[in-house]
């Protein structure tokens, strides 16, 4: 398995130890969101890597997702369950930056919020988290 994979699963175990709270990998937003919320990791973009010589490593900043969606009926109740959602990531994120040293570090961006409207539906208040994932590895295939 490539290191961006190791990487990525690594992240995708620790956002899975949220309490109650659906989490994927890679997947469409759906028309409704489970109630304790959902959090979908996106790869996002791995960048180009700095490269060593003697022997040859690359070093990547790679730039993941996390989508944090939330849906409740009162738009006050969405944003508190968004509001602790996204403080539980920001604690697990922070348990072991260095994903159990796969990665020299790991750090959360400020999260964007976003809204999406539902035909007929409630609307869907997420925020999209940037995480910067610093490694290295010898292939820049990674």
């Amino acid at each position: 398995m490539s290191k961006r994979e190791q990487v990525l699963n690594a992240l995708l175990a620790r956002l899975a130890s949220l309490q109650d709270v659906t989490v994927l990998r890679n997947e469409t937003l759906p028309q409704k969101i489970p109630r304790e919320g959902l959090v979908i990791l996106r790869d996002g973009n791995v960048g180009d890597p700095e490269v060593l010589l003697s022997p040859v490593s690359f070093i990547f900043h790679h730039q993941a997702e996390v989508e944090v969606l939330m849906q409740r009926t009162l738009a006050a109740d969405t944003d508190a369950a968004l509001d602790a959602l996204l403080e539980q990531i920001g604690q697990i994120l922070t348990q072991d930056p260095t994903l159990g040293g796969l990665v020299d570090h790991m750090h959360a961006e400020p999260p964007e919020f976003i809204e999406q409207p539902v035909d007929g539906g409630i609307t869907i208040k997420g925020a999209v988290v940037p995480i910067t994932l610093e490694y290295m590895s010898n292939s820049n295939l990674t």
